[in-house]
């Protein structure tokens, strides 16, 4: 699924840096928050995606 799902944002021209996978354990709370802000941080500083400026 995740293969489609980045052959999709490259048809789409959607920069590949805005997609990622991480396997993270429902036990692993911590992790999974420090991933989420590490991606939403590095999402934000891409700025606006290219669908958003087409649209």
């Amino acid at each position: 699924m995740f293969a489609m799902t980045r052959e999709l944002t490259k048809i789409l021209g959607i920069d590949q840096t805005r997609l990622r996978l991480e396997w993270i354990s429902g036990a692993e709370g911590v992790r999974f928050a420090e991933v989420a802000r590490e991606f939403t941080e590095q999402i934000k500083s891409l700025g606006p995606s290219a669908l958003k400026r087409a649209a």
